[in-house]
């Protein structure tokens, strides 16, 4: 092993292929934070995203083989097992000498599965490895028995053996930041959650108590983030708001160091309030996910989901006060399910008013009391993980529940969801909260929401009625708030569509008050003046962008309707010269196309 040991640290590709990959293709900030925890220990440490490498398996080969690490970790989930046993036999095949080392919650919950039927493994990282890993590699390096390293699974002379359990890191400041040495989008204030929920691993991996960073040492890592560009965030708490005091603090943290950042936040319904919120909300967070899981009480406490429907309500009206969107997430296919029950969850989402939900089929994954359950019930062992499956769906367990019967209940919640939609959405700007120092941000709220109807995942989905008729609304309800420049070019935009040109100009216009020299704002005002004829004035919103070589062709083509062919041969030659990548005399400001174009019939 070298004097300074190289880890490759891999994040292998999940099983089955998906139409939304957002869950699952970034890299867990676990491993990021092992990686850190490596370099400031001496090692070399590198990350390899190879969720993103999926199906190419010589890009993968190619990559460990020039890299030629000493050891080579795996972080394991559920649906990514195979991907981690596969990493493990090409390290093994491309250096016979490699060391193999899985980690993650998936990995500590089958520990003893993967040293049976994986043989290229050497140890397993049980729980958090972030002290582990650097002393494992230590133990390597100096030919010293790992069995002396706590908080492993190892292959023994008779069989697998744990070592002494190690303690959870009880002080979450003394761990490196690993914004000092990578760039994601990731991160937490806290390890652990209070919850007891049958379906989820958490409670099994963290341990029964809940461990907190300080508000500064958790703003240190927004900052050094946000100096790597990434200025939209995800806090990835499984309850952020626990301690409200100390999320109160993070926020003046964010607001004293005038970060410019967004981010979302997970928490439970009963763990917000009013002040939080307000200050949450100011310091740049857009959005906060809720586990609700069902609308029925006999389910929610079936899967210990300690949560009251009037806490629930309570939260979701509290978020739209403020202008964060609340997603629901709802779990169905549950022990007791009905079709009176998914009527219940209808009947709450009704209540709720959600502006997103995402609802899933229970499921069984392993590392959670339903597994246990599962195991002590059937008699299974942990050796059905063999089957190339992701995971085991509750309804096939029960004998109550078939696949055609819950697929009909999925059906039934997003076609009701859907149905009640526009009315959520064009119902929200009357929820906020009626205070003048948040306008803008209720603006932003707003215009954030319409993108979503008239280009993002609404636009796209055929259950969802009027998509760009509520787009446009919202988009001018914003503007009722605040002269947003979303908002603005958004509904500019689409009244160009319209051909109302008139009504183009105004909202553009209204637009660059208190946006001035914005581009796109500037550039399609331009496109609608030139449609209402007025050549003369949309040149003087075109001349400042000499950069962009559309706003160039708009420009010569104003000079030709004003009669000015030299000034038109101009524009035509400094278009083709930035097209070509030829420098311009004189030339300013940024590239980029807008929507809008001159109507031949305008």
């Amino acid at each position: 092993m070298r004097e300074k040991p190289l880890v490759a640290l891999i994040y292998p590709p999940w099983l089955e292929e998906r139409t939304h990959t957002e869950d699952v293709a970034c890299v867990p900030m676990g491993t990021y934070a092992v990686a850190a925890a490596l370099i400031e220990a001496g090692c070399d440490a590198r990350v390899l995203d190879w969720h993103a490498l999926r199906g190419q398996p010589e890009a993968m080969r190619e990559e460990l083989r020039a890299l030629a690490p000493d050891v080579v970790g795996v972080t394991v989930l559920q649906a990514n097992r195979f991907g981690a046993m596969d990493a493990a036999r090409l390290a093994r095949e491309l250096d016979p000498g490699v060391r193999v080392v899985f980690g993650g919650v998936g990995a500590t919950a089958l520990w003893a599965f993967f040293l049976e039927h994986c043989p290229q493994l050497d140890a397993v990282a049980l729980g958090e490895g972030d002290l582990t890993m650097p002393e494992l590699v230590r133990a390597w390096q100096a030919g010293a028995d790992p069995a002396c390293v706590p908080g492993l699974a190892l292959r023994g002379p008779d069989g697998p053996v744990v070592t002494a359990p190690r303690a959870p890191v009880a002080d979450l400041d003394s761990l490196p930041i690993p914004a000092r040495h990578f760039t994601y989008q990731h991160l937490s204030l806290t390890r652990g959650c209070p919850g007891r929920c049958t379906f989820c691993g958490s409670p099994a991996f963290w341990g029964p108590r809940v461990r907190f960073r300080s508000p500064g040492h958790f703003v240190d890592e927004m900052e050094l983030l946000a100096a790597r560009g990434v200025t939209h965030l995800y806090v990835s708490d499984d309850t952020f708001t626990l301690d409200r005091e100390r999320v109160r603090a993070v926020c003046r943290e964010i607001l004293a160091r005038g970060l410019d950042v967004e981010w979302q936040a997970i928490s439970r319904v009963n763990a917000v309030d009013d002040q939080t919120l307000a200050l949450m909300r100011r310091a740049g967070c857009i959005q906060i996910s809720f586990g609700v899981e069902s609308g029925d009480d006999a389910i929610r406490a079936a899967l210990n989901k300690n949560v009251r429907r009037e806490d629930a309500v309570r939260a979701f009206a509290l978020c739209r006060k403020y202008g964060i969107l609340a997603r629901a997430y709802f779990i169905y296919g549950c022990p007791g399910e009905s079709e009176a029950t998914i009527r219940a969850t209808l009947d709450l989402i009704a209540e709720l008013r959600p502006l997103v939900v995402h609802f899933f089929i229970l499921s069984v994954f392993p590392g959670t009391e339903l597994y246990e359950r599962f195991k002590a019930a059937t008699g299974a062992a942990d050796s059905i993980w063999l089957d190339p499956v992701e995971d085991i769906k509750h309804f096939e367990l029960d004998p109550a529940q078939d696949l055609d019967t819950v697929a009909a209940w999925g059906q039934a919640l997003r076609a009701g969801f859907h149905a009640m939609l526009p009315g959520f959405a064009l119902g929200a700007a009357d929820d906020l909260a009626p205070d003048p120092e948040l306008a803008r941000l209720h603006a932003d709220f707003l215009a954030r929401l319409g993108m979503t109807f008239e280009r993002g995942d609404y636009a796209r989905d055929p259950q969802v009625p009027r998509a760009q008729e509520i787009a446009a609304q919202l988009y001018a309800r914003a503007l009722e708030f605040h002269p947003d420049a979303t908002a603005a070019l958004g509904l500019g935009l689409m009244l160009q569509r319209q051909r109302d040109y008139g009504a183009s100009v105004r909202a553009l216009a209204l637009g660059l008050t208190a946006n001035p020299g914005h581009e796109g704002l500037s550039l399609a005002l331009a496109v609608a003046l030139m449609n209402c004829g007025d050549f003369e004035r949309a040149c003087a919103f075109l001349a400042p962008f000499g950069g962009n070589p559309q706003a160039m062709d708009y420009l010569a083509l104003c000079h030709r309707h004003l009669g000015h062919p030299e000034r038109e041969a101009q524009a035509l030659a400094h278009a083709r010269a930035l097209r070509q990548g030829r420098p311009v005399p004189g030339a300013g400001g940024g590239g980029g196309a807008i929507a809008g174009k001159p109507d031949p019939q305008g």
